[in-house]
Formats: structure tokens, C-alpha cells, sequence
């Protein structure tokens, strides 16, 4: 089940971006925090068809509670919340580098190897480079994403996250990065 703070978190990004486009990532958490839509709410034809998608699609139930419309999450909407939180993680952007570069560390077990492809792509789409085999790099502070991305593929204890003041040859580094 994705946590309600990052539910919340994932509202506010898409609160704060294009409301046409995200519409049904936002009615989609709205149903997931349990949050009640006003009766004026339905009337708005854009809302309707997509809460209409949703339930077509098994993402959300009806649900009678009094004279009230609601709607509850179904599982298959769960998995689909999860897949949404994940592909809307990012890592803030800085302006200012402070000379720290942040290792992301993984020796995940054999039986892994689907989670394992998972994870180092995440780390790629982040914007992170391939160090080593299983040593990922990046410039800025990014400890609770990749613990966000960590949770979500439930391999938190097989990685460790490292602040490294100094690297031998960082001049390849610094170009990658443009710093």
C-alpha cells in the first residue's frame, strides 16, 4: 500500500503542474486519501468521464456511504497508484554544487535480478551515473528519494548511500554533471 505521505506529496507535484493533463492522477489519489469530492464536483463533464475511465477500467470502486457518492480504491488501482508514485519521483534540482558527491551503493541477491534491472534504471532516469557495476553517483542531496525508491522496490537493506568529499579523478565526473 503506498504510504499517505507520499500520496500527499504526489498530490501536491500534480496540484502544481497542468491540471488537463493530470486529471486522473489526481482523482486517482483524491480516491486513495479517502478524501470526499463536493456534489458540485460531478458536475464538471471533464470529471465525470474520467471517474467514469477509472471505475471502467477497475481502478475505483462505487461505494454507497449515505446519500453521499463515493468511491474506494480497488488493488488494481493500488498497483497503478504505485506505478504513478514511482514515475513521479524526483530529485530536486540545485544551483550550487558544495563539493559532495552522493554514492549509491547496492549488493542485491541473485533472486533479485527483476528488482535489480528496476532499481538501476530508476537510479539512471534520476539522472545518476554508473560509477562502477553497482556504484551510482550524483552531485546533490538525494538520500530520501533513493530511500523512497528503496521502500518501493523493498530493497532498503541491501543499499547504502555515501557522501564522499573527494574523488581521485573527478574530472570526468564534473563534465557528466557540468559543474
Amino acid at each position: 500500500m503506498v504510504e499517505r505521505k507520499h500520496l500527499l506529496k504526489l498530490k501536491k507535484f500534480i496540484d502544481a503542474g497542468k491540471k488537463e493533463l493530470d486529471l486522473t492522477k489526481n482523482l486517482l489519489c483524491t480516491v486513495a486519501l479517502g478524501e470526499k469530492l463536493s456534489p458540485g464536483f460531478y458536475k464538471d463533464r471533464k470529471i465525470a468521464q474520467t471517474l467514469s475511465g477509472l471505475r471502467r477500467y477497475k481502478f475505483i470502486r462505487h461505494s454507497k456511504e449515505g446519500k453521499n457518492k463515493a468511491y474506494k480504491i480497488t488493488q488494481k488501482g493500488e498497483s497503478r497508484l504505485r506505478d504513478i508514485v514511482i514515475d513521479e519521483i524526483e530529485i530536486k534540482s540545485h544551483k550550487n554544487w558544495d563539493g559532495k558527491w552522493h554514492l549509491v551503493m547496492y549488493d542485491l541477491p541473485i533472486r533479485f535480478r527483476k528488482v535489480r534491472d528496476d532499481f538501476r534504471w530508476k537510479l539512471k532516469d534520476l539522472g545518476f551515473f554508473q560509477f562502477q557495476k553497482s556504484a551510482w553517483i550524483y552531485p546533490y542531496p538525494c538520500e530520501e528519494e533513493i530511500l523512497f525508491v528503496a521502500d518501493f522496490f523493498e530493497v532498503r537493506k541491501y543499499i547504502e548511500i555515501l557522501e564522499v568529499d573527494k574523488i581521485l579523478d573527478d574530472k570526468k565526473l564534473k563534465s557528466r554533471f557540468s559543474l
